[in-house]
């Protein structure tokens, strides 16, 4: 399966759309009895029952109008449902199909277009309230005019997609259960350099329930993770950003060196410097660092602000590195010790043996 493709979907600029969102979209809609029921065909209503076993999911569908985007679509894709200049949800897409019966018993018709016929369901559904300033950094281009207002449906796949779903720091159910492979990790032996790369998925999910849940990250951590990127490129540092992707979640950033010998770093932000969330960052950090695909060198907790000189020297006792927000020099780093990063490499991944791992790599 081919990586997640972003849908921009407008879908909250008249009365007839805001009527369809609060009917659909608010609460989920039972597909198991009534018009619905009716008009699925056999197979459409298996696909839904496997991904949806309770009998209701939230669907959104586009008129004929967008027939050759929507027959783009598929399991696991990013929908943004745009409106009044944000973004007010995020969707996953699971079971799409063209049926103009089936919109027929969700909305009434579109009035210039007709029927609402592309149908889809949504795996993970999460309302937000991204302004269309925050989404247009991550959606223009060097030929862009400014000033989007994401007016018509699009689909965005490939290097923009990407830089979508890494700057709102989104994790898919689908590709979260692709990593996972559905092992039993209370059995299993650890295995490290299991990563799913940004291009890939290899799991046929709609053969098995997905397990939904929140999927879009703080908006002060993407915030937070797009400054320090922008800011690294600023510096001049040319190390590939990306996010190692493994079966225990996402990192924030994954920094991989483009020539030998250079630093393989990852990086994790959290949303405050609350000792709780320094507490988390050095979790998920020690969690992360032992599914790499390749010898670690730095790991990394970001924040909006200093941390206390308490949790600083405490990160430091794992070896781990603290980065904040400065006026003079628009991020500051605050290293832990050489010899102590020397000593803890050896907890952070307990085997030298990477080679033989399975594992992928996005280029």
């Amino acid at each position: 399966m081919s990586a997640s493709s972003v849908l921009i979907q407008p879908s909250f600029g008249n009365a007839q759309a805001r009527a369809n969102y609060a009917k659909t979209l608010d609460q989920p809609f039972p597909f198991d009895r009534g018009l619905l029921r009716d008009a699925l065909t056999a197979s459409e209503f298996d696909q839904l029952a496997d991904l949806h076993p309770d009998g209701s999911a939230r669907f959104w569908a586009t008129p004929r109008n967008h027939d050759k985007i929507m027959a783009r679509l598929k399991q696991g894709d990013v929908v943004l449902f745009t409106g009044r200049n944000h973004v007010r949800a995020i969707g996953e897409v699971g079971c799409s199909f063209k049926n103009s019966a089936a919109g027929n018993a969700m909305w009434p018709p579109q009035e210039t277009h007709g029927p609402y016929l592309n149908v889809y369901s949504l795996i993970s559904f999460q309302p937000v309230e991204i302004p269309y300033t925050d989404l247009r950094k991550l959606t223009d281009t060097p030929a862009s005019k400014g000033g989007d207002n994401y007016m018509g449906a699009r689909l965005y796949d490939n290097d923009r997609a990407e830089r979508i779903l890494d700057g709102l720091l989104i994790e898919t159910a689908t590709e979260l259960q692709a990593s996972d492979g559905s092992v039993d990790t209370d059995t299993e032996t650890w295995q490290p350099g299991e990563v799913v790369a940004g291009e890939t998925h290899n799991a046929d999910s709609t053969s098995r329930v997905v397990h939904a849940g929140a999927f879009v990250a703080d908006r002060a951590e993407s915030r937070l993770v797009v400054s320090y990127k922008q800011f690294l490129l600023d510096c001049g540092d040319q190390r590939r950003q990306q996010r190692l992707k493994s079966r225990v979640g996402f990192s924030d950033i994954y920094l991989l060196p483009r020539e030998t010998g250079g630093v393989t770093e990852i990086v994790e932000a959290k949303s405050s410097a609350s000792h709780d969330k320094v507490r988390e960052a050095l979790a998920q950090l020690l969690d992360y660092v032992i599914h790499a695909n390749c010898k670690v060198d730095a790991l990394t907790a970001l924040f909006p602000e200093r941390p206390s000189h308490r949790d600083i020297r405490w990160l430091g006792n794992y070896g781990i590195g603290c980065v904040f927000p400065s006026e003079e020099i628009g991020f500051m780093t605050v290293p832990p010790s050489d010899s102590r990063v020397a000593f803890m490499k050896q907890l952070w991944q307990p085997t030298n043996d990477l080679s033989g791992a399975r594992h992928r790599t996005s280029g």
